[in-house]
């Protein structure tokens, strides 16, 4: 019970921290001046879209995508909403991302997994954050949603 216990109170906090500021229903329309960053994530089958979080910043419009599949296995992607994503995990390595980039991977415990990198523009830092997966699950489904090489 412990561990579950610690798993959520993770989960539940880096949510928290990337979501301190309001979301989209609380602030106006986008202007001209401010792109809304692109979360590059094609949903995996079985997945359905739970959540859509936008983060308002002077120069960008940062998202979070959330997902679950019947199983309740969770997963989030987030563009240009910074935070200390996977702070307290594990280091895990690197992992080769499509477009040639590669990310930083943390977790373990718990079965909580965080992948983070940049791509050097407006809508980094980047991360996918999976929960209820071990690490050749979460890996496979990254392949699958266009994030991390097969």
């Amino acid at each position: 019970m412990t561990a579950a216990r610690n798993a959520a109170a993770f989960v539940s906090g880096v949510l928290t921290l990337v979501a301190c500021g309001g979301g989209a229903a609380t602030q106006p329309m986008p202007t001209a001046q401010r792109m809304v960053c692109e979360v590059r994530f094609v949903t995996p089958t079985g997945f359905e879209r739970t959540d859509t979080f936008e983060e308002r910043y002077p120069d960008r419009i940062g998202v979070r995508l959330g997902f679950r599949d019947e199983a309740g296995h969770e997963l989030h992607a987030f563009a240009g909403i910074p935070g200390e994503f996977g702070e307290g995990l594990p280091d895990a390595g690197t992992v080769e991302l499509v477009g040639g980039r590669t990310g930083r991977l943390a977790g373990g415990p718990h079965r909580v997994w965080v992948l983070t990198w940049e791509e050097g523009g407006t809508c980094d830092p980047r991360a996918v954050l999976g929960r209820g997966f071990d690490q050749r699950e979460f890996l496979d489904l990254l392949a699958l949603a266009g994030v991390a090489r097969a």
